[in-house]
């Protein structure tokens, strides 16, 4: 099962894996992207993880990416995933720690108060910019056993990354709107994106992957 499944894109690369005697269930709030999904061994459910039930030892695996920093209660969400693995069975979560896109080298005043803006808008909507870097004890926390995590995070010159320009671009209004930044600054952050001879170097986000197995 993936939970929160988005695009799909986890999906897909599951149901290839598990192939014509597998069977993988794609669960999310909204499922517009999922209903291109014409793989037979898959089933699309709409689902809310925080209220509805998942059911009690029915998979062997199950992958939530990028939900648990939005919910209040992420603690509850696991032990529910947990109740739904059968013996044995592995529960994969990963969520974003924001702390590293604060960095740059050399520092610099405008990048880290623009880059903080998009944890200030998740705070604001109830979600934790640091999940990742919690993961680890969750699942500690939960019973899981041989619980194992890695992070990875990018560090590339500006320029090198036009998909994160395109995050401040889609969300320059909302940060203005919050208060967080001002126009001149975040227009000053996209800018840099286009400007070749852009030197500092960001990290971006860090993906934690934490994966522990139901005793």
């Amino acid at each position: 099962m993936e939970v929160g499944a988005g695009s799909g894109t986890v999906t897909r690369w599951l149901a290839d894996n598990v192939g014509d005697t597998g069977h993988v269930v794609a669960t999310d709030i909204e499922t517009t992207w999922l209903r291109a999904l014409d793989a037979p061994n898959v089933q699309v459910l709409r689902h809310d993880v925080a209220t509805d039930a998942l059911g009690e030892s029915v998979n062997d695996l199950i992958c939530a990416r990028l939900v648990l920093a939005h919910l209040p209660d992420p603690r509850a969400i696991v032990d529910k995933l947990l109740r739904a693995l059968v013996p044995g069975g592995w529960l994969l979560v990963e969520e974003y720690d924001l702390a590293s896109l604060l960095i740059s080298y050399p520092p610099d005043g405008t990048w880290r108060k623009v880059a903080a803006a998009p944890g200030g808008i998740l705070r604001m909507g109830g979600g934790d910019p640091y999940m990742g870097a919690k993961l680890t004890g969750i699942l500690h926390a939960a019973g899981t056993a041989d619980v194992d995590t890695e992070a990875v995070a990018l560090p590339r010159r500006m320029p090198q990354v036009p998909s994160w320009q395109t995050q401040f671009v889609q969300f320059r209004e909302r940060l203005i709107d919050a208060g967080l930044v001002s126009p001149a600054e975040v227009d000053k952050v996209i800018a840099d994106f286009d400007d070749e001879t852009c030197d500092p170097v960001i990290y971006g986000p860090t993906l934690v992957s934490a994966r522990g197995r139901k005793p």
